[in-house]
């Protein structure tokens, strides 16, 4: 997971913009009525959220409507977000570029692979529609994470995957990988938490590497490295092959990417080095 600064955008502006051309004028008037609300609930999620306690939030959760489906509050709410700011030409669409555009080097920082083309709403907009808009429960996401997670709501601070604006998880590794041998040589990843880190903060990152599915899609990556590096390496005398994947694991430093777990995995590997690079890997 890559940290993200958090939105520079108050939340009150941001819904006023989306409400701004709203038709007919009876909802807009509605719609107008609720900015206080979705203020408030913007200012009690930035809260929750800056200390892991996003399951605190129950009391938000359906609201304004509750019970009451008969007002259609909360529709007209998650329409803020569907018409009024993800839909191409709407008041509020250059802040969901924005958001986009906020994402480093394009890539989705919950996975740190895929291209973050869509936004994912930390808490689902189904389950707190006055949450809709407010920048701080948006994510640049890639569509596969967006729908891994779908409209998981946690109902425990162990239950929430980290939160790239809120969570910074960079400064220790624990991103590992393993080797398997013969006869069905690969690459498995996981989660090597940091022995500091609170059972709260390990459960989460569990949590984050299994609800996008992590372990998956980093594997899925390792057949086409490792058939490349294969054939550079053969041939070479065993010191010029651990001298060159020393190399590359170093130049990964201390990332938590798939490159950098598997290239430290293959320079640990005395196995790999004499010769597992001869096998071929179906991973």
């Amino acid at each position: 997971m890559w940290p993200l600064p958090e939105p520079a955008l108050d939340a009150r502006a941001v819904y006023a913009t989306c409400i701004s051309k709203t038709r007919p004028a009876k909802v807009k008037a509605r719609l107008r009525q609720l900015e206080d609300t979705v203020a408030a609930a913007a200012d009690e999620y930035e809260k929750a959220a800056a200390t892991a306690s996003l399951h605190n939030l129950k009391h938000l959760e359906d609201q304004p409507d509750g019970n009451d489906m008969s007002k259609g509050d909360n529709k007209k709410l998650t329409g803020c977000y569907t018409s009024r700011m993800a839909r191409n030409g709407s008041a509020g669409r250059e802040i969901y570029n924005q958001l986009i555009k906020s994402a480093r080097r394009g890539r989705c920082p919950l996975c740190g692979h895929g291209f973050a083309d869509t936004i994912d709403h930390q808490l689902p907009k189904i389950a707190y529609p006055l949450l809709a808009v407010t920048p701080a429960n948006l994510v640049p996401a890639c569509l596969p994470c967006n729908k891994a997670k779908g409209e998981a709501v946690p109902a425990t601070a162990e239950e929430q995957t980290l939160h790239p604006y809120f969570d910074d998880v960079t400064d220790y590794v624990w991103l590992a990988a393993r080797l398997t041998a013969p006869p069905e040589p690969g690459v498995t990843f996981f989660v090597d938490p940091h022995p500091d880190w609170s059972p709260t903060l390990t459960a989460r990152v569990q949590r984050h590497f299994t609800t996008y599915k992590l372990a998956r899609l980093y594997a899925a990556q390792v057949g086409t490295e490792l058939a490349a590096l294969n054939d550079y390496l053969r041939g070479k005398p065993y010191r010029a092959i651990l001298d060159e994947i020393q190399a590359r694991a170093t130049s990964y430093g201390t990332r938590n990417s798939w490159q950098a777990a598997l290239y430290r995995a293959l320079a640990a590997s005395p196995w790999y080095v004499k010769s597992g690079y001869l096998n071929e890997w179906d991973d």
